[in-house]
């Protein structure tokens, strides 16, 4: 019988079904590959499904989000109002471990205060995060780069301790920090005279004086150049005739006199470290930007002016004269090597990145003050008030003509004045990062070793109601703490507000006193890893202020000039600071 036509074909044919069986293995695997490259997300802790399912997790909507807006905290609020949870986790950067945001004051406080190093036992420390985005700029400070349970970050601080005492604040700096104030008000005479009643931009001006406040904290008088120098002595040279004619709501755009290159070094760096920040690969733009000229003139001019200045301060030294920064962290590092048996170490690398990192922490103060020029204007009930308030409780320099000493403004007690600073300050924090040290629990969920965890400061329990966590989640020492016992959420907390940081004593008297533990802030973090230059920043912020108010009236501006925009790095920045000014006191 033939069974040809029956039975299947031997030979060549038999094969086939393998030619099949390789690329249905390799697309398993690569299945699998990808199952097993997909966000892992973190038990009990909310996130967004869909971006679990994607291999660039929430990465895509974050970059739209900060390429929109130029801000990363707005976006982190928004994750936590998305899921309803004070707790909730993103994944940003491909095959890491997932960003765990936490939004929820008693909870934070309780990690910055007592469970991040050196705390016994503690659970966080400064995150990676910032620390390789600061690297770009070689070691840059010790209080950045450095874990705070290593003997670098011990003995940085220990160098630099002298410079927040009494003696040196109110001594040194409050008296320089009032003098570089007189000159920005010296500038802005100008300027309004030359503007003739239109708006200008003060950013700029206000950056130059902090800039120049930290130079003087750095070298004092040794470093003979200055920001608002060049500017005054352009001013003074300028007719209205100079200057393009306008309508009366038209901004005048002044000219800018050139600035040193160590200026220009310091002036660009916060701008690049925030670029490093937002970068969704910051290792492989860090090695990208160190090929380029401008960033090896940053470092250049950080190391030749710096250790020339130490040069300076060391003569100063040995002359008996220690006024500057450096020269404490002289006399610091002298003492602490006699104690030791071994020789000083006044030379090396720690002091240029240490002075350095200074002058960038300190330069930020800028972006404050440009918020706070932004309120007076936006809100002049509470320009008029504080102004009142001032010349009220200065009547002896308002009869006397004159403008109010450092001296008379650190003396006098000024309740309306630091709580216009402090609501500034809490509208306008970015968050604080912290990186988990070994295996541990945020509000009774587990937190692997390793993860970055953002502490929002613009969601609930700043710019809305907190959210509700059983006392059960929390940890014990957040459960006994006692903080914002006087706060009221039930207003809108987006509102600007002075006086909720004023609160009245036991006694009832209606005199009520400022307060800042009234309400949550998070502006200088909280501590040992908090912000070193808090106290100085404070008392710059409360001079430069006071003095603006007392010489200038604040007028109202063009609605297309007084935008609340922002960009966030380093710190939130506005992106626009226009003023109207009116001169309303002779000094």
């Amino acid at each position: 019988m033939n069974y040809e036509g029956i039975i299947p074909p031997t030979g060549p044919t038999m094969a086939a079904p393998s030619g099949y069986l390789i690329p249905i293995l390799l697309s398993i695997g690569l299945y699998a590959l990808y199952r097993r490259l997909l966000p892992k997300p973190l038990a009990g802790i909310p996130y967004n499904p869909s971006s679990a399912a994607s291999l660039f997790g929430d990465g895509p909507d974050m970059a739209r989000t900060v390429a929109a807006t130029s801000e990363f905290g707005p976006w982190c609020a928004a994750q936590i109002e998305k899921t309803g949870s004070p707790l909730c986790q993103v994944f940003v950067r491909p095959f890491a471990k997932p960003w765990v945001l936490l939004a929820d004051y008693r909870e934070t406080y309780d990690i910055l205060g007592r469970r991040t190093a050196p705390a016994h036992d503690a659970d966080f420390d400064k995150s990676t995060f910032i620390t390789d985005s600061m690297s770009f700029l070689g070691e840059f400070t010790a209080a950045l780069r450095t874990s705070t349970r290593g003997d670098r970050f011990k003995s940085s601080r220990a160098l630099m301790q002298d410079l927040m005492t009494p003696s040196f604040l109110h001594g040194v700096m409050g008296p320089a920090v009032h003098e570089r104030c007189m000159e920005l008000v010296r500038l802005l005479e100008a300027k309004t005279r030359l503007a003739g009643g239109r708006p200008f931009s003060i950013m700029t001006d206000l950056d130059y004086a902090a800039l120049d406040v930290m130079l003087y904290f750095a070298f004092t008088t040794n470093f003979d150049q200055t920001s608002l120098g060049p500017q005054i002595e352009l001013m003074s040279r300028l007719t209205t005739s100079d200057l393009p004619d306008g309508h009366i709501d038209e901004p005048i755009t002044f000219p800018e006199a050139p600035v040193g290159k160590f200026i220009t070094a310091v002036r660009s760096a916060p701008g690049v470290v925030e670029a490093c920040v937002s970068s969704l690969a910051p290792k492989l733009k860090r090695e990208w930007w160190k090929r380029q000229s401008w960033y090896k003139n940053i470092i250049s001019q950080r190391s030749q002016v710096i250790r020339d200045q130490v040069i300076k301060a060391l003569k100063d030294y040995d002359g008996g004269e220690m006024r500057s920064a450096i020269g404490h962290m002289f006399m610091r590092e002298k003492r602490e090597a006699e104690k030791q048996g071994r020789a000083p170490k006044l030379e090396t690398d720690v002091l240029v990145d240490e002075i350095f990192g200074q002058i960038l922490a300190g330069n930020t103060t800028g972006a404050i003050l440009s918020w706070l020029v932004k309120y007076l204007t936006k809100y002049p009930h509470i320009q008029a008030k504080l102004r009142e308030v001032l010349y009220a409780a200065l009547s002896q320099a308002v009869a006397e003509g004159r403008p109010p000493t450092f001296e008379e403004l650190r003396q006098t007690r000024l309740s309306y004045l630091d709580a216009f600073i402090e609501e500034t300050l809490r509208l306008n924090a970015v968050p604080v990062t912290r990186e988990t040290i070994r295996d541990t629990t945020i509000l009774g969920r587990h937190i692997p070793k390793g993860c970055q965890v953002f502490l929002i400061s613009n969601g609930p329990g700043f710019l809305s109601p907190s959210l509700n966590v059983p006392a059960s989640e929390r940890s014990p020492a957040a459960r006994a703490a006692k903080i914002n016992d006087h706060w009221d959420e039930k207003g809108d907390l987006r509102t600007f507000d002075p006086q909720r940081w004023l609160v009245s004593n036991s006694d009832g008297d209606s005199n009520a006193e400022f307060y800042g533990g009234a309400g949550p802030q998070l502006v200088f973090g909280h501590g040992a890893r908090g912000c070193w230059g808090k106290r100085m920043a404070q008392m710059e912020l409360r001079i430069v202020v006071a003095l603006l108010v007392w010489h200038f009236e604040m007028l109202e501006i063009p609605e297309a000039l007084a935008g609340n925009t922002a960009t966030e790095g380093i710190t939130r920045r506005p992106r626009v600071v226009f003023v109207r000014l009116r001169k309303v006191i002779s000094g």
